[in-house]
């Protein structure tokens, strides 16, 4: 057995010393160089917002999602100031529904879970607010809190989610978020936030720099450092990613603990400025970055 292996194992080595005679070669003497001034910018995300007629995504409006918040009825739930006490606040239960009810009923059985309390959110909650996102928030109103008496304003419900009869637009449900995401901040704050921004000058490798120098009074990026920055960073080339707060796809999916926390320790290019802003100054200044996502009543 042994000697019929060996010619076999010499056979395949020839073949493969063949047909590795026989690959192509490729002559690199004449390659293009214009590889060395690099590749074109890919082109930008698909927005996570609606668009709107000038097909650039929009810009949500805490002015129309108060609207909204009443059309919606909102406010039986979350009370007029979103603080969570709606006149339907202290009633309201869970559906008494779960994946064990529903298994049941699949042969048969109907079955009636336990129904908990269910308590509507608090927007003035800053802890909750700001290790949430827009987006998350989005989805919650899209698709409704599965097992819990927050319904569903979008087309598809969530697994256990409840229905109501008002149903929202995509464009609606956008504005909505950020009428309530408004109330986790102030005008005095954003104001100062704004101050901040744009005059509180820090020493950053010997430049005593603004945030507007680099991020720009616009937020988009294009201060006179951004400029810079553009060319050393792809994604400032692009006008999109972080440090760009224009960019909505972005912004909608980050949550303020994570701004928060790269000013105070830094990020890439982003000096720390841990010990040279105050966390209340941090937050302020947080608060009014967001802003240039959507329309502020007060701004």
């Amino acid at each position: 057995m042994v000697g019929r292996t060996i010619p076999a194992l010499a056979v395949i080595a020839v073949g493969a010393l063949f047909l590795a005679a026989c690959q192509p070669t490729v002559d690199v003497s004449r390659a293009s160089t214009t590889v060395r001034t690099g590749l074109a910018l890919a082109p930008p995300d698909t927005p996570v917002l609606p668009l709107g007629r000038d097909g650039r995504p929009i810009r949500p409006s805490a002015i129309e999602g108060s609207k909204v918040f009443l059309k919606a009825q909102c406010i039986v739930c979350h009370g007029p100031e979103g603080l969570g006490n709606g006149p339907a606040a202290a009633n309201l239960k869970s559906p008494g529904k779960d994946l064990l009810t529903d298994f049941l009923l699949l042969i048969g059985i109907r079955a009636k879970g336990e129904q908990l309390p269910s308590h509507p959110a608090n927007f003035h909650n800053v802890v909750q607010m700001r290790l949430n996102s827009p987006f998350s928030m989005y989805e919650t109103v899209t698709r409704g809190r599965p097992h819990t008496a927050m319904p569903s304003f979008g087309p598809r419900p969530a697994y256990g989610a409840a229905t109501f009869g008002v149903r929202l637009t995509d464009e609606e449900r956008w504005h909505v978020i950020f009428f309530e995401w408004a109330f986790s901040t102030t005008p005095a704050e954003v104001a100062r936030g704004k101050q901040i921004y744009e005059t509180r000058a820090m020493d950053v490798s010997g430049r005593m720099l603004t945030c507007a120098a680099c991020h720009g009074t616009d937020g988009d990026g294009r201060g006179h450092e951004g400029l810079a920055l553009s060319a050393k960073l792809w994604n400032w080339a692009r006008g999109q990613g972080p440090g760009i707060f224009t960019d909505v796809n972005l912004m909608a999916q980050r949550k303020p603990s994570e701004l928060f926390q790269a000013v105070m320790d830094g990020h890439g290019e982003m000096p720390s400025y841990r010990g040279k802003l105050t966390d209340d100054e941090v937050w302020a200044v947080v608060n009014y970055a967001w802003t240039f996502v959507y329309q502020y009543p007060a701004k």
